[in-house]
């Protein structure tokens, strides 16, 4: 089978977007399929938190050394030559171990400047006449026909995607099978759901996609508040003209879900990383995001 092209997004930071795809994409890895995971955030979040201890040094080899998201969308659109998607993996770049062996996950590592690089293209193109809808095409067509050489190497493809939406975001979430929205259960986090929700799904449905995003809720605290939200929630994934899906899984606000990769010493283990609780929660959410891409 294909690999399945998993995306994490949301308009909003803070949620958990990262935490969400790291722990998954390690617990895919660790139960033997073959995982890549494709940073889009400015940030880099993700990528610092799979290179673990040293991650800003291989980080900033990696910017250095042309090899990140933002140099593939560079050269495929202003550089004569052009590498492939596949040409960008920085392979086994986890630093952890699970049962004695390194974690086997690969990563494509983001960069400060892929923002700028959007706002390039964006500019470069519309002067050249080009509608956004003709811009969002192309981007996305090269990006799926990359993706389409990759899925034979791979069982599963992770997105983590930036806050709101971008060149890049909208043509990630229209390659994914799967679309997961973390969320967490409170007022100011679920304001603008429906509006994100609604809008993937109408980019999807004018596409002819009938993908539909799948909250998760993050960071659950058990408050009243936070208990009333979340029941709404459930409520509004259940009705007839929803706009997303639900995970049964809640990811509670507790340690043992990011933890700093300088804290778990020079040889750190999977168990360790995701200590507590916190595996055994990850393995609930895996089992659930298998049986969505099965």
């Amino acid at each position: 089978m294909s690999a399945r092209v998993i995306s994490i997004a949301n308009s909003k930071g803070g949620v958990g977007k990262t935490t969400t795809c790291v722990s998954l994409a390690e617990a895919f890895a660790a139960s033997g399929m073959r995982t890549l995971v494709i940073d889009l955030d400015t940030q880099a979040n993700a990528s610092l938190l799979i290179f673990g201890n040293n991650g800003d040094e291989h980080l900033f080899e990696a910017i250095n050394d042309y090899m990140t998201i933002s140099d593939w969308l560079l050269e495929n659109f202003f550089a004569n030559e052009q590498r492939r998607l596949g040409e960008f993996i920085i392979t086994d770049a986890s630093d952890v171990s699970f049962k004695g062996k390194p974690l086997p996950l690969d990563l494509i590592p983001s960069s400060p400047r892929l923002r700028k690089t959007e706002r390039e293209l964006i500019f470069e193109l519309t002067a050249k006449g080009y509608a956004m809808e003709a811009l969002q095409n192309q981007v996305g067509r090269r990006l799926r026909d990359d993706l389409n050489l990759l899925k034979a190497q791979y069982d599963v493809i992770l997105f983590d995607c930036p806050p709101g939406i971008s060149v890049m975001t909208e043509s990630v979430l229209a390659a994914s099978h799967l679309i997961i929205v973390p969320t967490i259960p409170d007022f100011m986090s679920t304001l603008g759901l429906d509006l994100f929700t609604g809008d993937i799904m109408k980019n999807l449905r004018d596409r002819d996609i009938e993908t539909l995003p799948c909250v998760l809720a993050t960071r659950y605290d058990g408050s009243s508040h936070q208990q009333v939200v979340l029941g709404a929630m459930r409520d509004a994934s259940s009705a007839a003209e929803t706009e997303f899906a639900m995970f049964k899984t809640v990811i509670p606000m507790k340690p043992g879900f990011a933890s700093n990769p300088i804290e778990l010493g020079p040889d750190p283990t999977l168990q360790a990383k995701w200590s507590g609780e916190a595996l055994a929660i990850i393995e609930q959410l895996l089992a659930e995001v298998r049986e969505k891409v099965a």
